[in-house]
């Protein structure tokens, strides 16, 4: 049986995305250049936001320093946006309230910021057994080791543990690590591009998870 799932936080958790495409756009209005669609910055949270940022300043690629200042320019807009219009999705506290297994936070969102977006959405309230953001090791997704510290954090087995996520960094450090990956279907990036990755179920909403967990 499933003892341990691993949750991804943007687009799996909480839906971050309002909040996310209002920061990009003041970052790229900031330094003159034109706004992103908002679906073009969704997609690029489940796939790589970072690389989406860097393509709008390519006279940057070459200067690890003015890559350094757009990435401080943007997270200092984002922790002005944070929590704004964020929420998190029906179903998840429901999940978190009643099932009998461990669950722990590995996300990309940098830790402190996570524990802030967790502390306002109350989610810091349920017992993780690890939230580990892009900082807090020295690997991050798709590395297996957040997904590996967790298991041994929790004493579990990688065939009694699920990684549940929306993005391709989800999927890939779900598969280095021998675990099985679930892809939401609600989150911000293609289902068919998360199968190709590796995800072997989907599900459209957090209300499924306890019933798909229970069949696997």
């Amino acid at each position: 049986m499933i003892k341990l799932v691993i949750f991804d936080l943007d687009g799996t958790l909480i839906d971050s995305a309002p909040d996310i495409v209002a920061t990009t756009n003041q970052l790229l209005v900031s330094r003159g250049r034109p706004t992103l669609p908002e679906k073009t910055i969704v997609q690029a949270i489940g796939e790589g936001l970072k690389p989406l940022i860097s393509s709008c300043f390519p006279e940057a690629k070459n200067s690890p320093a003015e890559l350094d200042a757009i990435d401080r320019d943007f997270y200092a807009a984002y922790r002005q946006n944070l929590v704004v219009k964020t929420t998190v999705f029906p179903g998840v506290v429901d999940f978190l309230e009643k099932t009998e297994r461990q669950f722990a936070i590995v996300t990309n969102k940098y830790i402190d910021l996570t524990e802030q977006t967790l502390q306002s959405l109350g989610l810091d309230l349920h017992p993780w057994v690890r939230v580990y953001g892009s900082d807090s090791l020295p690997e991050k997704k798709p590395h297996p080791l957040p997904l590996q510290e967790v298991m041994k954090a929790a004493g579990v087995k990688p065939e009694h543990t699920v990684m549940v996520g929306d993005g391709l960094p989800d999927m890939g450090a779900a598969r280095r690590a021998g675990v099985q990956a679930i892809a939401c279907g609600y989150g911000y990036c293609s289902v068919d591009k998360l199968i190709q990755a590796g995800a072997s179920h989907v599900i459209q909403s957090p209300f499924e998870l306890e019933t798909l967990l229970k069949e696997i």
